[in-house]
């Protein structure tokens, strides 16, 4: 594969020390949100998760409340972080490391827990960087990428201060372009799927696109998780029994999100669907058949080696997973941001204007959803959650927000539909059909002068 090829000419553009100062200011300005905000429910059940591990305990169970450190569900247990063992040991060590120097601060501890996105984040743009600048020569394309992820607010706020850890595996993702052999690729898609399943979605590509006994190497995507996971087990003497009923959950999605799949259990569309047996069942496993198809079908583009394609293929895989997946939830729209960049960076800038509008789609509903940002102030005070759940259940705002939210599915499940056939007929220069609808709606420029 030509993963080392630059579209330009020239050297690959080096790191400057003005790279540098950029990728602080990003670091800086996450560490600023770090330590007094998070999402009610998942920054909650990192809390507790981390504790159970620091105590030696199995994490694949309900919790209760961790006394001085929750911040949220006081009356309720949680379950612990649906994941392979990587994050709740990664959650446990944050803690012990907490009570060792936290000296039994709860900010500190919050701050610590917000460490591995935020790092996360930095080597996102850190490899954006590179990517680009390998791929382009273009110094200046490269700067952009990096200036583009250090300062993205949308980045900022599901890493910083929702705690949401997928930049780990969008960094993981974009190793995954810089590498030749595939495998090493196959290496990096295996520790993804350790620390959040989600590049499994690329081994039928890989499996597709090669040739002769490497069409097995996908083998080895599967068996790094897998005896990792056991490793982990074995070492803690943990119980396999809840772990398979998390990695289910995960790996099939809890409905809601941004998507069809937010219309279709919503409180208008729901109680029907449940009318049907196992069809939400059915329908939250559509994104298996969906990727496979989409793999085979971008196999020659990959397996031509070209950097074009090879990221044209990961580009279509990864936005047909994300509308076919049950339940889009705003920390996913992450890997096909990054992804995006590199595309329009490089190759493309004429599809600039859709991925904008996606942007622009994306974090309107990341507003809505989570009450305009009052959400993450959880870590403040209890009041602020029940400040939260009230407004959602308010009659003038709950319905205004439930309808909103609605909108916003349908118009961001039509801008991913027209995302894959960009990628699948690749359009260098695609209008958004959103655009072109309300172009539709009004009068020709000139009307009102002509005659």
């Amino acid at each position: 594969m030509a993963n080392g090829e630059a579209a330009g000419t020239g050297p690959v553009p080096a790191w400057t020390s003005t790279a540098t100062k950029i990728l602080v200011l990003g670091v800086l300005l996450r560490e600023a949100f770090s330590f007094w905000t998070g999402h009610p429910y998942d920054f909650e059940v990192w809390i507790r998760t981390g504790h159970a591990v620091a105590l030696g305990q199995n994490p694949y169970a309900f919790w209760p409340p961790v006394p001085g450190v929750s911040i949220a569900f006081y009356n309720q247990t949680l379950p612990s972080a649906a994941y392979l063992p990587f994050f709740p040991l990664l959650l446990g060590g944050l803690y012990r490391l907490w009570m060792t120097v936290g000296f039994g601060n709860r900010f500190v501890l919050y701050f610590l827990l917000k460490q591995p996105p935020i790092a996360g984040d930095a080597l996102v743009a850190y490899l954006l960087h590179r990517v680009v600048a390998r791929w382009s020569g273009r110094a200046a394309a490269a700067r952009t990428a990096l200036t583009f992820w250090s300062l993205f607010p949308y980045a900022i706020v599901i890493s910083a201060i929702w705690g949401q850890f997928d930049s780990l595996v969008v960094a993981l993702v974009l190793l995954t372009l810089l590498v030749t052999a595939p495998l090493e690729r196959q290496l990096l898609y295996g520790l993804g799927i350790f620390v959040k399943w989600i590049t499994v979605v690329f081994l039928p590509l890989e499996a597709f696109a090669a040739r002769g006994l490497r069409r097995g190497y996908f083998v080895v995507g599967v068996a790094v998780p897998v005896l990792a996971t056991v490793a982990v087990f074995w070492a803690f003497h943990w119980g396999f029994t809840n772990v398979a009923a998390a990695s289910v959950s995960e790996s099939h999605g809890g409905g809601g999100g941004m998507s069809w799949v937010g219309i279709l259990t919503s409180f208008l569309v729901n109680p029907t669907l449940q009318r049907v047996p196992y069809l939400d069942l059915a329908l939250s496993y559509v994104w298996v058949p969906a990727v496979v198809l989409a793999g085979w079908f971008a196999a020659p583009w990959f397996r031509g080696g070209t950097s074009e394609g090879v990221l044209r293929a990961v580009l279509l895989v990864t936005t047909v997973f994300l509308l076919t997946r049950w339940g889009l939830y705003e920390q996913y729209l992450l890997y096909l941001f990054a992804l995006c960049a590199v595309d329009i960076l490089v190759f493309h800038p004429g599809r600039l204007a859709i991925a904008r509008l996606l942007t622009v789609l994306a974090s309107v509903y990341l507003l809505f959803n989570n009450d305009f940002g009052i959400r993450f102030l959880a870590p403040l005070s209890p009041s602020v959650t029940a400040f939260t759940d009230g407004l959602d259940a308010n009659p003038l705002f709950g319905v205004i927000r439930a309808y909103a939210l609605l909108v916003l599915c349908t118009l961001v499940t039509v801008t991913l539909v027209q995302i894959v056939r960009m990628y699948g007929r690749d359009e260098a220069t695609p209008i958004p059909w959103i655009y072109l609808r309300f172009r539709r709606a009004s009068p020709p420029s000139g009307d009102a002068d002509s005659g």
